[in-house]
């Protein structure tokens, strides 16, 4: 059973599956929590977000990044060898044309943090 474990864990590393960063929405004004998941594969600057509000309420979304802290090729300056960290932004639907924006920061395909706001005025803390 290890071995069959081992197995799917490098064929999955290999062809670059989904990995999903599990973490949460902290209201700033009541302290209440709620999950968020980010779903997104090696080597791609965009993916899908979903969130289960402390109240219930369901939202799924997209999410983009872009380079922020890179290494670049000295001979060819255009050329990045390694991205060290990458800004971004999701964009949650949630019900009742109730819209959640997040801007955060990352390790490239890891952990970020950030701060969102949502068009009825209520401002969370993003950890992921």
């Amino acid at each position: 059973m290890l071995r069959l474990s081992m197995l799917l864990c490098a064929i999955t590393t290999f062809v670059g599956c989904a990995v999903d960063h599990q973490g949460y929405l902290l209201k700033t004004e009541t302290g209440q929590q709620s999950r968020v998941v980010f779903h997104d594969k090696p080597n791609r600057n965009h993916g899908t977000v979903e969130a289960v509000l402390a109240n219930g309420e369901q939202c799924q979304g997209q999410f983009n990044t872009i380079p922020d802290q890179v290494t670049r090729n000295w001979e060819n300056y255009d050329d990045i060898e390694a991205e060290e960290s990458q800004l971004g932004v999701a964009v949650l639907q949630c019900a009742d044309h109730h819209v959640v924006k997040c801007d955060f920061s990352r390790a490239q395909q890891g952990n970020g943090s950030g701060r969102c706001l949502d068009n009825q005025g209520q401002k969370y803390t993003l950890n992921f």
